[in-house]
Parts: structure tokens; C-alpha cells; sequence
């Protein structure tokens, strides 16, 4: 029990409850006099600054992550540069800014008010850039005008001009790897539209004025790359000028800035030395180079031609250049690596021979008699050798690529067999590489000609899709992921680009992976088209001169005959056949497949091989498993 009386118990909670009024009389007036000084003794004053400051926040951009080959060789940086922008908001009354900044950039103040104009849609401090890259000399004149006396008093008025410092690409190799690396764009406002109604995450990383990668790497890996963009503020009075010597006005400025973080590095998959021997075998003809890891998938070269520079199409675009690579016919933005689709040619006897052996229609000791040609129906189906070539079965039939041993199979497989082996080998669609605009070819059915064309298949079509003509479409790329296949035992690959993920001191953030499927070829049947393959090279084959190369080179050679020129009485270079050639080697290590394309090249042997070839020697070296 309590010591204390009733009396004493009282007094004590009294004297609680006095204090505890006290401390709350206290801090409600601690609040109540912050009150009045703010707004009572201050607030005219705070009033007063409320209306004649504002806070302008300069974009700081961050610089894009490096693009860097699969052994760090860099092929994709940033330079900074100097760029005059104006705010629409700060230039009061135009035309006299207009006229004095038209003096300065050489521009004439209808080309500035046509830059204006276009820029209506954003918001009215949004800066309009003027010159992008602007020379020293032109930074150096609207400096010396925009000292603060002479914004006012000078003879050039520059109010709302200002020149900012930026990053933008560099790329170092620009033809070498211009449509697998991609190029920047401006983003606009439907692609900022459309992520918002996707409500995608990415829209917040995203405002117009961004440049985002268009094309190749540059778009896949765009949110890797990119980095986020700091911000500057800075407090201005009414006229413009930074306020700085007020410590609650830059406390204020300092709380509102971030600084940029810069994007990361991308390792890709490429090998610039391949990729330069593929360019430089090829020369200035148009075509395209694919190379794979067979075992991985990864993407060891990826080159079309002609190619273009994407320094010249970010920034300041030269409109003539922009102007040829688009609308000249050798069609300079077309990736033909992935993009284009040609008849296979020869090339698409290996399916022939996957799907004949697979099935047990044909056997290994099968023999078809090649006379030069064959006779269907009222039509003479002719083959390449027209002195023919006897009798042949399967493995001479590859290394010779003799047309009527596999018109022959083509019909005892049929056209919706064809169909069936040619998509396990990854023909007639997409092959999943993360670039955009990829094209999926084309292999015909049956089905696909009712629904297309509202015709029943004939059967002499048949014998034209067994080699590799007629409606038959694929891409090098997809020729190349095929070879790959035969050369790694028979597993689905997925083709890809990226590598890794790196830092800013290039440590792995992220390893880009892929899956390889199991093997769906009997062993059997790999065996004997492999031998055909080698064959090709190192038998009585089409392609005997790649017996050269101090490596183990298995291939198939394809002339491919251009649709649209069937007619003999046409003539020039565009009405010659597509030379195509497919490769692997070590043919008994395999760690490199490759396709080639050459448009109207001619003879895939005489045309295509020397490049493959090329690509197979800088790859592997002139030492490693040579013979």
C-alpha cells in the first residue's frame, strides 16, 4: 500500500499535469511565433521572392554504357559536345533574340521560328536545340553576348538562349557495325504514348527530347545502356539570372539537383576481327556475313552490306546523307543479315537429306540415276551439271549437289514433309534474336498455298522448293543457325548478341544466357550428312578450293536464281544469281558456323566460299587446329 495520503497523491498529479501544460504552451508557441514570422514579419518579403523566383532545372544527361566487342574491345563511346538551345518560355519579345541569334549560328530566323514551331507541342521551358555539336567558334560569339550586362543593354539580345554541355554516340567502327549495333533516334510522342498505354516501367525512364536506341543492339539493350539523366537546378529571378548569393535560395537549388548515373557497358557476343575480315572479303558488294558459336549460339558476326554511319544520323542529321541511305536501291538501312529473305538454293538440300534419312524414305545406300535432268510430266526439270551426274546416293549427292538426286527425294518426302524437317531445323520462322525487325522466311505447305493463293499444291512445285527455289525464303541468319545445328550434334540454338552486363569499372552485373535444346537428329543421320558437308570441301565437291585454309572447313554451296528475272532476254547486274555458302569448322571440333550471301554473285563456290573462308581463318587463327 501507498505511504502517501489522499491530499498528497492530488498535489503530486497536479503538479504532473502543470508541467506536461507548460511544455505544450511552449511548443504550440514555438509554432505560433514561427507562424508570424513567416507570414506576418517575413511575408511580404517571402511574398515578394514567391513572386519574382522560379526554379529552372537543366537537364544533365548521362552518358550511354560503352558497347564493347566479346574480347572489350570498344566499337561504341561517347564524345561531349556543345549544343545552343533556346527556351521558348524566356524569349519575350522574338523577333529581336531571332534576329541577333540568327547573326550568330547562321541561321536565318525563319529556320529558327520552323524549329519553334515544331517544338509547339512541349511544354514552354522544354529547351529547343538549335545546332547540335556547335563549333568553338559559335560558342565563343554567344558567350561573349550573354554577359549579364549585355543582356539587356548590348547590341545582340540573347534572352533565352543558352549553350549546354552534353554526350552523344561515337561510333568508332561506323560501317563496320552499323546495322548490328543499331543507331539513336529522338523518341516521339507515339512511342512515349504508346508505352504509356502499355503502362510499361520503362515510360518513366523515358521523356521527349531522349535519344533511344532505333535499331540493333542499341534498341535491345536501350535500358542498359541508357543510364539515367540528372537534373540542375537553378533559383532565376524575374529576369532570368541565377540568384546565388542568397544561402536559403542555394540551399534550395542544391536539395532540388541530382546527379546523373551514367548507363552500363555492354559486352556482345561479336569478334571485330571476324567482323573486319567478313567486311573486307565481301568488299563493295551487297550482301550479308553471319557467323555463330554453334555450341552457345552466340553471335560472332553479324554484317550486311552496304552499311552507313550512324554518327551522321543522331544530332544535327546530314539531311543529304540521310536522304541517299534511305532512298537510294541499294537500300543502305536494310539489315540483310536478318531482314532480307532469298531463295536457299542448294543450300536447302541438307533439309532434303534431313528429312529423306529421318523418315526412312531414303537410305543410305539409296541410289537415283542423274542423266542431266528430269522428266515430269510435260516438263524437263534440268540439273546444274547438265552432262549429269550417274548414279548417286546420298553422301555423293551433297558433296555434288547434284538437283536430281534430290528432285527425287523431294517428291518421295513431299511438300508438307519438307516443310515439317525444315522448321525443326529452324527454316520459316523467326529465329529469336533480341534485335528488332528480324524477318521470319518463308517455307511453304500445302496449307499455305490453299490459304494464300486458294489453289491446291501441284506437285511439280515440289521439285523446285527440293532445291532450295521456288517459294522457298530464308535468311542468312537462319541458314547460319541451320549449319549450326548439323555442326553441334543436332541441338535447337537461340542466336544472341549480349554477352554481359557490365559496370562502370566493367564488372559483371549480369550474364546474358540462352538455352540449348537436346539433340533431335539420330546420330545416324547427322553422321551421313556431315560426311557430305566435308565432302563439299575436301572430296570431288563444289567448294575444293576451300581445301586451302589451314582448317577442318565442312560447307554446302547455293546458287540461288533471282525471282522477278527469269526471263534470259534480261541482262545486267541485278538479274545474276545470289551466291550462297554455309560452313562450320573444326569439322571434328566444331566452334564456328557460317553463312554467307552475295547478291548476284553468281556461283555460291566461286563467290560466297573465299568469304566464308576468311571469316573461319580470322576466327580461329592461322595456327589453331590446323591440319
Amino acid at each position: 500500500m501507498s505511504s502517501l495520503s489522499g491530499d498528497e497523491q492530488v498535489s503530486r498529479i497536479s503538479r504532473k499535469v502543470a508541467f506536461l501544460a507548460v511544455i505544450v504552451i511552449l511548443f504550440y508557441g514555438i509554432i505560433l511565433s514561427r507562424l508570424f514570422y513567416l507570414q506576418i514579419y517575413r511575408g511580404k518579403d517571402y511574398r515578394i521572392l514567391s513572386e519574382q523566383i522560379s526554379v529552372r532545372e537543366e537537364e544533365l544527361r548521362a552518358r550511354r554504357g560503352l558497347i564493347l566487342d566479346r574480347k572489350g574491345k570498344v566499337l561504341a563511346d561517347n564524345r561531349s559536345y556543345l549544343e545552343v538551345v533556346i527556351i521558348p518560355q524566356d524569349l519575350g519579345d522574338r523577333d529581336q533574340p531571332l534576329s541577333s541569334l540568327a547573326r550568330l549560328i547562321g541561321l536565318t530566323r525563319e529556320e529558327i521560328k520552323d524549329k519553334l514551331n515544331r517544338a509547339r507541342g512541349h511544354p514552354p521551358f522544354f529547351p529547343v536545340v538549335l545546332v547540335s555539336d556547335a563549333p568553338y567558334e559559335m560558342v565563343s560569339r554567344i558567350r561573349e553576348y550573354q554577359r549579364p550586362d549585355d543582356l539587356e543593354q548590348g547590341e545582340m539580345v540573347l534572352k533565352g538562349v543558352q549553350v549546354r554541355s552534353t554526350y552523344l554516340r561515337l561510333y568508332r567502327y561506323p560501317e563496320l557495325f552499323s546495322h548490328v549495333l543499331g543507331y539513336l533516334k529522338e523518341i516521339d510522342q507515339a512511342t512515349l504514348e504508346r508505352l504509356s498505354k502499355e503502362k510499361s516501367p520503362e515510360r518513366e525512364r523515358y521523356s521527349m527530347g531522349d535519344l533511344m536506341g532505333a535499331a540493333g543492339v542499341e534498341s535491345a539493350y536501350d535500358l542498359d545502356l541508357r543510364g539515367i539523366d540528372g537534373v540542375k537546378a537553378r533559383v532565376v529571378d524575374a529576369q532570368g539570372k541565377e540568384i546565388r548569393d542568397n544561402p536559403e535560395i542555394a540551399s534550395l537549388a542544391e536539395r532540388g539537383s541530382t546527379l546523373p548515373v551514367d548507363g552500363h557497358h555492354l559486352m556482345t557476343t561479336l569478334d571485330f576481327k571476324a567482323q573486319e575480315e567478313a567486311a573486307k572479303a565481301l568488299g563493295d558488294r551487297r550482301g550479308a556475313v553471319v557467323a555463330l558459336d554453334p555450341q552457345s549460339g552466340e553471335v560472332l558476326v553479324l554484317y550486311s552490306s552496304p552499311g552507313f554511319d550512324g554518327n551522321r544520323i543522331m544530332g544535327e542529321i546530314d539531311r543529304e546523307y540521310w536522304k541517299k541511305i534511305n532512298l537510294d536501291e541499294n537500300k543502305y538501312l536494310y539489315n540483310r543479315a536478318i531482314q532480307a529473305a532469298y531463295p536457299p538454293g542448294s543450300t536447302y538440300k541438307v533439309v532434303g537429306a534431313f528429312a529423306g534419312l529421318e523418315t526412312g524414305i531414303i537410305k543410305p545406300e539409296s541410289h537415283f540415276g542423274c542423266g542431266g535432268g528430269l522428266q515430269f510430266g510435260n516438263r524437263y526439270f534440268h540439273c546444274w551439271n547438265k552432262g549429269g551426274h550417274g548414279s548417286v546416293e546420298i553422301i555423293r549427292g551433297i558433296m555434288q549437289s547434284c538437283d536430281v538426286f534430290f528432285y527425287n527425294v523431294g517428291l518421295k518426302v513431299g511438300v508438307d514433309g519438307l516443310d515439317e524437317y525444315a522448321r525443326k531445323l529452324g527454316l520459316g520462322a523467326k529465329t529469336g534474336i533480341e534485335i528488332p525487325y528480324e524477318q521470319g522466311g518463308l517455307i511453304p505447305s500445302s496449307e499455305w498455298k490453299m490459304k494464300r493463293f486458294k489453289q491446291p499444291w501441284i506437285q511439280s512445285e515440289t521439285l523446285s522448293i527440293a532445291i532450295g527455289q521456288g517459294y522457298d525464303l530464308a535468311t542468312p541468319l537462319q541458314n547460319a543457325r541451320m549449319i549450326a545445328i548439323i555442326a553441334n550434334g543436332g541441338r535447337m540454338i537461340t542466336p544472341h548478341l549480349g554477352k554481359m552486363v557490365l559496370g562502370n569499372n566493367r564488372q559483371v552485373l549480369r550474364t546474358i544466357e540462352t538455352t540449348v535444346g537436346p539433340p533431335f537428329i539420330k546420330p545416324e543421320v547427322l553422321d551421313l550428312i556431315q560426311k557430305g558437308l566435308i565432302g563439299v570441301v575436301h572430296g570431288a565437291g563444289t567448294a575444293g578450293r576451300l581445301r586451302s585454309s589451314p582448317h577442318k572447313i565442312a560447307g554446302k554451296t547455293g546458287t540461288a536464281q533471282v525471282i522477278g528475272y527469269e526471263s534470259k532476254a534480261a541482262r545486267g547486274e541485278r538479274t545474276k544469281d545470289h551466291a550462297w555458302f554455309v560452313a562450320y569448322a573444326p569439322y571434328d571440333d566444331p566452334k564456328i558456323a557460317v553463312s554467307v550471301i552475295v547478291e548476284n554473285g553468281g556461283h555460291g563456290g566461286a563467290a560466297a566460299a573465299p568469304v566464308a573462308q576468311a571469316v573461319i581463318d580470322a576466327y580461329l587463327g592461322e595456327s589453331s587446329n590446323a591440319r
